[in-house]
């Protein structure tokens, strides 16, 4: 009969067989340097093959109280009393030291009823000498063990338990303590009856210099066996979009755009010739701030050129919008509603020499919305624009095509539509199979001449597009409520994939 056993198996009967055959799980796991349920499972798996075998006995631990603890230290308040008074024989109480008041009368009363002494008009008289008893016995044991346990007891020191107890100077909870034993095959096989086959996990240094290796047998991998998850430190799974929609612009060869989120109305609004009196700028959308109430704009050029474009249109051929511009309504301080506002910052800057260029932003605005299944407050945008001479619409359904692809989306199309600051403007839906129809997650279009003169000097066409990363990360994790974005569910950021199908 041949065995094949692990080398902590093995070392496990070897520990047995030195300490007589049998053994608690706890006294192996410290002489094997491995927890007590890794001691178990060895045991149990050995016990499979009839070596040995395991029970578990119930068992009390003993342990002592704060006033078992005092009383370990300095002593029984009657053993106290008995030894002051026994070189007096007779010892007014109000002589008594190193007692408290409250120990004073325990000790006074275990004195009667152990019959050391008797108490009478205010004087202690003691008996004569009076022998360690049980109870003082079973404290010293408690204490330089740190806990006993009740089976491993003397008899005579079990009746002080309850002795104890009763005076609540020991507390007793109740312990199962497993034990493994060798069976009479698990003797014959380290007798040599029976072979026994190491088995081993790994090829070690000491397997090879000693030729053990010739003699043991290597344990097979199942690599078809279920695992457990590792809890292990990772982006969330927003974040890893984010920085792969950020790492696709880089790779089509756009520039990141940053500005600040504290923005002033002329970027977000003015600039992009969105009137003043235009329902997106109501408090119901969008979130002024108090303080600063105002800030600061550009050079006064810049101002007076968009100031003419909502006027009358300046020099573009435009009507504008016919009203009276006010400086002060530009001034007022907002969280940018979206990063289009990046853009008009980026133009306003531009120069020839740097022509054609593309630029991209991947930020966070804020709408004044409540937040519910579709909407949130506080959200991330997307937006590129390609500034060139020779752009124009195939172009920027060609950009769009390649960007929705690498991001998992083969099949785009494009219908007609309408934004403030684009003319043609267009829509952008993307199939999505796991929802079997399409869905629109962008918008773009050319700005629109009132938008790029001003900013750039000159007309020239600029490409301009944007788009919620949120819906599309919605449709690649199936994700029902937008909320799910920000709530930090720890099962879901632990289980979504590492990566957007």
């Amino acid at each position: 009969m041949k065995f094949k056993l692990s080398e902590d198996e093995v070392r496990l009967l070897k520990i047995l067989e030195k300490s007589g055959g049998i053994a608690s799980v706890d006294r192996i796991a410290s002489e094997m340097k491995l927890t007590s349920d890794k001691v178990a499972a060895l045991a149990l798996n050995i016990s499979l093959k009839g070596l040995l075998s395991l029970k578990t006995e119930e068992d009390s631990i003993i342990t002592l109280t704060d006033e078992g603890l005092r009383y370990a230290k300095l002593g029984l308040p009657e053993r106290r009393i008995a030894d002051q008074a026994k070189a007096k024989r007779i010892l007014s109480i109000s002589e008594l030291v190193n007692l408290e008041d409250w120990e004073k009368s325990i000790g006074l009363a275990w004195l009667r009823k152990k019959a050391w002494g008797t108490v009478k008009a205010g004087k202690v008289e003691v008996s004569g000498e009076a022998t360690k008893d049980t109870d003082e016995r079973l404290i010293e044991l408690i204490a330089s063990e740190g806990r006993v346990y009740m089976s491993s007891l003397p008899s005579e020191l079990r009746e002080a338990v309850d002795v104890l107890k009763e005076r609540r100077l020991i507390k007793i909870e109740k312990s199962s303590t497993r034990f493994i034993s060798l069976s009479r095959l698990g003797e014959e096989a380290l007798r040599g009856e029976i072979e026994i086959l190491e088995e081993v996990s790994r090829l070690t240094r000491e397997l090879i210099i000693s030729g053990r290796w010739r003699n043991v047998v290597f344990k097979k991998y199942d690599v078809a066996l279920p695992s457990y998850r590792i809890p292990i430190g990772r982006l969330s799974f927003v974040r890893e979009v984010l920085d792969y929609i950020r790492q696709v612009w880089v790779e089509m060869g756009f520039i990141e755009m940053e500005g600040p989120i504290l923005e002033t109305c002329f970027w977000n609004y003015d600039a992009l010739y969105v009137p003043q009196d235009h329902p997106a700028r109501d408090l119901q959308d969008t979130f002024y701030v108090k303080t600063p109430k105002f800030g600061r704009l550009p050079n006064q050029d810049l101002v007076e050129k968009v100031r003419n474009v909502h006027e009358s249109g300046w020099s573009i051929g435009s009507i504008g919008w016919g009203y009276h511009w006010d400086l002060e309504e530009s001034r007022k301080t907002l969280l940018r509603t979206h990063t289009t506002c990046l853009s008009a910052r980026t133009l306003a800057i531009l120069r020839d020499v740097e022509l054609p260029v593309k630029f991209f932003a991947v930020s966070k605005v804020f709408r004044n919305e409540k937040p519910d299944r579709t909407h949130l407050c506080e959200f991330y945008q997307t937006e590129g624009i390609v500034v060139d001479e020779n752009a124009n619409m195939k172009n920027l359904v060609g950009y769009l095509k390649e960007f929705f692809k690498r991001l998992g989306f083969p099949d785009a199309r494009f219908r007609p539509a309408y934004f403030p600051y684009t003319e043609p403007s267009l829509e952008v839906e993307v199939y999505c199979p796991t929802m079997d129809k399409w869905v629109e997650l962008a918008g773009a279009g050319i700005f629109r001449p009132e938008v790029v003169k001003p900013l750039l000097g000159r007309e020239i066409p600029v490409l301009a597009w944007g788009l919620g990363p949120g819906r599309m990360i919605m449709l690649n994790y199936n994700l029902k409520d937008m909320r799910e974005l920000t709530m930090n569910d720890i099962d879901l950021l632990r289980s979504a994939p590492v990566w957007i199908r």
